[in-house]
């Protein structure tokens, strides 16, 4: 498996995120609070959501950091790090959670992509066309 990390200048917050998951059709967003420790050009409360654009299929579970390091997750600490944002380059038709919600039974598979992201106490997984970012001030 190969994979790119797409969170290089931001991040979930790693200790409290606060992730929220909504569905609208075929596009799942996740709104979450930025890690503001690491990365300075955000303060705390700044937020960010994650709109997952056409997706085919999801999957959010309770796999936190313990459990991925126990080995309790189909991916393994050495193949892929904990705790980041990334695209993965697999065959999603058969590497996907067996627990999962599907959104279009007919996708067009060629433009699909395998997105996973670490969050402190839950894993999220989707196959989806895209994604866009968008980073929003304090409330």
């Amino acid at each position: 498996m190969t994979y790119t990390q797409l969170t290089t200048d931001w991040n979930a917050d790693p200790n409290d995120p606060q992730v929220e998951l909504s569905v609208c059709n075929t596009s799942v967003t996740l709104r979450f609070y930025l890690n503001n420790l690491q990365f300075d050009n955000f303060h705390e409360g700044n937020k960010a959501k994650v709109i997952f654009i056409n997706c085919h299929k999801y999957s959010f579970n309770t796999m936190n950091d313990e459990g991925y390091y126990r080995g309790q997750y189909r991916y393994k600490y050495t193949e892929l790090p904990w705790g980041e944002f990334y695209k993965l380059d697999t065959k999603w038709q058969t590497d996907f959670p067996i627990r999962h919600t599907v959104l279009n039974e007919t996708p067009d598979i060629t433009k699909l992509n395998h997105y996973i992201f670490f969050l402190r106490d839950n894993t999220f997984e989707c196959v989806a066309e895209n994604y866009q970012i968008e980073f929003m001030p304090t409330e």
